[in-house]
């Protein structure tokens, strides 16, 4: 299977589209061999109706893996336009945690004839299936699969190496080996993970010793409930490829793996830089969104901050007479506003990162405001020294020049005191961080910064 220029396969199937009619048999020739993640990718640049008809004309082997990569709004298009039976299929071909995504997106009345289809071709996979979107979304238990190796601790090396042989087709991986032992728990068969062994250390070991002797038992799991940045950040500080999820009751209810946590990292990552933007996250390419869906996106934002920004306007009026009476605290009012913004733009960044990566807590409230007020302190004074020393070269006056670098240092201060301790705080509450974006800060450091530099002006030049 071969992986190409995505870009290139978009222009030859839109060329091939514009043509009157479209030759199958040569669309067929194109997506031949191609790899299902360049498939996908040139279906969401094309015009819906046209990627409908690339998605039937995919084979049955490739199409439940396109499904999978698409973006959630192309998947409820053609889950609503293709076969019910077809999706079945492909569902039934899918791994159930990447199959329960794909029903995740379908309308409520898709969803249960989807899932009725399935539950006709596979009902264990269906029963899977709902159960896997009885959790909520975003947490491990959505992302989790129950196709892994399963050893019992009684077996030598040897003997191992049989049950994997014969193991189930579909597992995921075959990196790390889970040894569980058997419970009845009422009328259920439940595992208890008892220890876990890779297959690197299961080839190293002796044909004769036992599974318990050559496995680790300090094990690192999430539960169902944990929230997939908390899975994410696992996986990257312990260097796993997967990780075992317990049920609520301590059953080992299935596995996440590394692929998986890949997408989730990419997700996270591109909602919080577009929140640190003000944008709202959408999963669909920016090709595929029409105007009105890229206003929507931003409209939001845009009106908060814009209501925001008339505080700036009152501070001005406040300040009108000050004004008047030295024209020249005017020429400032940019420099000022826009290094406090900067500064505090800089600082909600950086802790919003911190709190993403897990390096920093609550608990780590007080530490974070004596360093950026520290931190806040040496850049104000950097930044007032150049900032005076302009302010003379301009001809302002000695008095002027130390109005501007006190307010300075003053408003970098409170922008990095700010920056610093409302992602914190949004975070304690329950929000995403990133909320705080950097307009936000701006937005706030704008007004107050201004109330500041007026008010320092007022006790300076006795206006």
């Amino acid at each position: 299977m071969n992986a190409g220029n995505a870009d290139h396969l978009t222009d030859q199937l839109q060329s091939l589209f514009n043509d009157d009619p479209v030759r199958e048999p040569a669309v067929e020739t194109l997506l031949r061999d191609r790899h299902p993640a360049d498939i996908a990718e040139a279906m969401e640049s094309l015009a819906r109706p046209d990627a409908l008809a690339v998605f039937e004309i995919v084979d049955d082997e490739r199409a439940g893996d396109v499904l999978d990569e698409l973006d959630p709004d192309m998947v409820r298009y053609l889950v609503g336009q293709a076969s019910p039976e077809r999706i079945a299929d492909l569902l039934d071909r899918l791994p159930m945690d990447d199959a329960a995504e794909v029903v995740a997106e379908a309308d409520p009345e898709q969803k249960s004839l989807l899932l009725s289809r399935l539950n006709e071709r596979a009902p264990a996979d269906a029963e899977e299936v709902r159960e896997l979107l009885s959790y909520k979304e975003g947490t491990a238990g959505r992302l989790m699969t129950d196709k892994f190796v399963r050893l019992s601790a009684r077996l030598t090396v040897e003997e191992a190496f049989t049950a994997i042989r014969h193991a189930d087709p579909d597992v995921e991986t075959l990196t790390d080996l889970y040894v569980v032992d058997p419970v009845q728990e009422g009328n259920r068969r439940e595992e208890r993970l008892i220890g876990v062994l890779s297959l690197r250390d299961l080839v190293r070991a002796a044909p004769d010793r036992g599974i318990d002797e050559v496995m680790a038992r300090d094990l690192i799991t999430v539960s169902v409930d944990t929230d997939q940045e908390d899975v994410a950040r696992l996986i990257e500080k312990y260097d796993c490829l997967a990780l075992p999820v317990l049920d609520r009751n301590g059953y080992l209810a299935g596995i996440i793996t590394v692929d998986d946590v890949v997408d989730i990292l990419l997700e996270e990552d591109t909602e919080d830089y577009l929140r640190l933007g003000a944008v709202e996250s959408n999963e669909r390419p920016y090709l595929s969104m029409g105007v009105m869906g890229t206003v929507r996106q931003r409209f939001g934002w845009l009106l908060l901050l814009f209501v925001a920004e008339t505080a700036t306007g009152f501070v001005l009026r406040h300040f009108e007479d000050e004004i008047s009476r030295a024209v020249a605290l005017s020429f400032f009012v940019p420099l000022l506003i826009g290094t406090g913004g900067n500064a505090g733009a800089q600082t909600v960044t950086t802790i919003t990162r911190a709190l993403a990566l897990g390096e920093l807590r609550y608990k780590d409230g007080l530490r974070v405001l004596w360093r950026e007020t520290r931190t806040g302190m040496l850049l104000g004074g950097m930044l007032a020294t150049v900032g005076f020393i302009r302010a003379l070269l301009w001809g302002t006056g000695t008095q002027l020049a130390l109005v501007v670098a006190l307010s300075m240092v003053v408003i970098v201060i409170w922008a990095n005191t700010v920056g610093s301790l409302l992602p914190i705080f949004a975070k304690r509450l329950g929000f995403d961080p990133a909320v705080m974006s950097a307009p936000f800060i701006t937005t706030l450091v704008d007004a107050t910064g201004l109330f500041f530099y007026f008010s320092i002006a007022r006790v300076l030049l006795n206006l």
